[in-house]
């Protein structure tokens, strides 16, 4: 059997594609469009890592209006079958975890640390942590305060317009300015997604499925 700390070593010593910060809405819907990619000939191999507190709004919530979704879902529910979605895509792993501090290292990769001090590395860093709180200690980013929250507690991470907060270095969903609203906030984790898979693929692009016609 695996130990707790044989865990924490392994992960160490991993270095991730992307690292999500946040497990909600944004952060999975952002994780599942990347992984789905996993059979794009310049995917190659690329892992991605959802780093998960377990504080989404859904825990909190019954869905009525999104699209797609049986009113009356459980924002639980729809969480779990979004981590379950994710689970069938082998690039994407999930850990369950509080990153309290990111910097930004000299071979140009970001480290976080979590709460636990375990620290992982990778080449690109989202945040997708909802726009109730900014408490993730790093130098560069400043929360202001948020255009369409409603109250003036809700916080924001600037960002380019398409959701650069600085080189390699993303926020999505509600931090990034978007309403409160599942579609709107896995939305724009989605095309935070994109836009990491557009710099894989060194031009702009997408991932669609389509039926097999025979």
């Amino acid at each position: 059997m695996t130990s707790a700390h044989s865990v924490h070593t392994i992960l160490r010593m991993q270095s991730y594609d992307v690292i999500i910060v946040g497990g909600g809405a944004s952060g999975l819907s952002c994780a599942i469009t990347l992984a789905s990619a996993h059979d794009k000939p310049w995917f190659n191999d690329r892992r991605i890592m959802v780093i998960d507190d377990d504080q989404s709004d859904l825990n909190r919530a019954m869905l009525y209006n999104v699209p797609g979704v049986r009113p009356g879902t459980t924002g639980v529910e729809l969480l779990e079958t979004m981590r379950s979605q994710l689970g069938e895509y082998t690039p994407a792993s999930l850990l369950k975890g509080s990153v309290v501090e990111w910097n930004r290292l000299a071979d140009h990769e970001f480290e976080v640390t979590l709460k636990d001090h375990m620290t992982l590395t990778g080449h690109t860093l989202v945040f997708a942590t909802g726009y109730k709180r900014w408490d993730i200690h790093g130098e560069g980013l400043q929360p202001v305060e948020h255009p369409r929250g409603g109250k003036s507690n809700r916080v924001m991470i600037e960002h380019d317009g398409v959701y650069h907060a600085g080189t390699d270095l993303y926020v999505a969903g509600l931090l990034a300015g978007g309403s409160s609203q599942f579609a709107i906030a896995a939305g724009i984790g989605a095309q935070v997604a994109v836009e990491i898979l557009s710099t894989w693929a060194g031009k702009r692009t997408h991932v669609h499925h389509v039926l097999n016609k025979h």
